[in-house]
């Protein structure tokens, strides 16, 4: 099959100007006339070859700072490579930032036939898919109020339906399968795979491994620049998922190896388990299941701790939500044993790998942690999209008890 786009051994390093205040591109630091600085280069991609062919449907996996966004940049003709070459063969339309391709001062309708003059249609082609457009958005009459005035879920909604009508012959995504709530998520995936069908190349980046094995025909996975893996989304994201989580082993290994010499501080956790119906979760959790988090411990009298804290992340490091005892009106006990339980209902997580942190804070520095990591699973079928919180989960705390030593 002939290949619609070539990459060939493509790099791209990025200059980073270091000051006292932190890191700055290059070009931001010679505008704001900052003195005293010294110059780093960061390699961003590291010589990535692949071709894709008409037809395919590419997912792009890989932890935060793998460098996929930066390579769909160069494919978009966005940025330009540091050293090798991409050729591309047919219209491509790029959603990489969410209502980057949208006009602030023109309506939302007014747009739709820019974007489709842009890509060569004309005003009657624009014509006979501005329905589905407005309508697939969910709009209705903001279409004929200024962008400005659209929230950033309205702006996302519009770009992502823009592209997936107008019919480019490659579509080119970084992560819009997040846009708006789950419904929307749903339906924006099976767009995907309706455009993909037709024929036309589309090309992802998410975080949503179930959205990848879904809706692409392959996978590849980048680490640190380079691109480690090029095969079937199913074998691609497994292996990559049993590297995240051995990786989040052995560094949680040695953050207990280090505090194991402290274990006679006043700041003891020995235990945290995830409850789902009834039973201890100890790799998976069930998303828009009801989940407790129960933590046992002891306390000594001096310091006293300030309070207990869970953080949830996402397995690339992105924040989900963190939440201190106090925020619920809860304290712990000046001393001796304590059980804390946290309930979350429901638990409104997409599917993916999270780590749960633990943690009993004291004055300063002084804390001591437990961290899990658990794959949230959908009961109901992979929905797609960027795998945060749907929408605000209730958060309450039991009573604390003593429990017996």
């Amino acid at each position: 099959m002939r290949a619609a786009i070539r990459v060939r051994d493509v790099s791209k390093v990025f200059a980073l100007a270091d000051h006292g205040g932190g890191s700055v591109s290059l070009m931001e630091a010679l505008r704001t006339g900052k003195r005293e600085i010294t110059t780093r280069h960061v390699q961003a991609l590291d010589s990535i070859s692949f071709d894709v062919a008409e037809g395919e449907r590419v997912g792009i996996i890989g932890r935060n700072g793998a460098g996929k966004t930066t390579l769909l940049s160069i494919i978009a003709g966005l940025t330009e490579p540091t050293s090798g070459s991409v050729e591309v063969d047919g219209d491509l339309h790029a959603m990489l930032t969410v209502g980057a391709v949208l006009r602030e001062d023109m309506t939302g309708r007014d747009n739709i036939f820019l974007d489709a003059a842009v890509h060569g249609r004309s005003r009657q082609q624009a014509s006979d898919v501005a329905d589905e457009i407005i309508a697939f958005a969910e709009l209705g009459e903001f279409i004929d109020r200024p962008v400005r005035t659209y929230s950033s879920g309205m702006k996302a909604r519009l770009a992502f339906s823009m592209g997936a009508f107008i019919n480019p012959d490659i579509l080119v995504i970084d992560e819009t399968l997040s846009v708006g709530d789950a419904f929307f998520a749903a339906k924006a995936t099976r767009r995907m795979q309706e455009v993909a069908a037709s024929g036309r190349i589309v090309i992802v980046v998410s975080h949503g491994l179930g959205s990848i094995v879904e809706m692409c025909s392959r996978c590849l996975w980048l680490d640190d620049g380079r691109l480690v893996m090029d095969g079937s989304p199913q074998v691609v994201t497994k292996a990559y998922e049993a590297a995240v989580r051995e990786a989040d082993e052995a560094e949680l290994m040695r953050k207990f190896e280090g505090s194991v010499v402290n274990r006679a501080a006043p700041l003891q956790l020995n235990a945290v388990e995830i409850i789902q119906r009834g039973e201890a979760r100890k790799a998976t959790a069930l998303a828009m299941v009801p989940l407790a988090i129960v933590a046992r411990g002891r306390l000594d009298s001096t310091p006293p701790v300030q309070d207990l804290e869970v953080v949830l992340t996402r397995v690339d490091g992105r924040l989900v939500w963190r939440r201190r005892l106090s925020e619920v009106g809860m304290a712990l006990p000046a001393s001796g044993p304590f059980t804390v339980t946290i309930d979350m209902d429901p638990f409104v997580l997409g599917a993916n790998l999270y780590r749960f942190d633990v943690a009993l804070v004291g004055r300063g520095d002084d804390k001591e942690s437990i961290s899990c990591v658990l794959e949230v699973v959908d009961e109901e079928g992979q929905i797609g999209g960027q795998p945060l919180i749907f929408y605000p989960p209730r958060i309450s705390a039991r009573r604390l008890e003593d429990v017996k030593t």
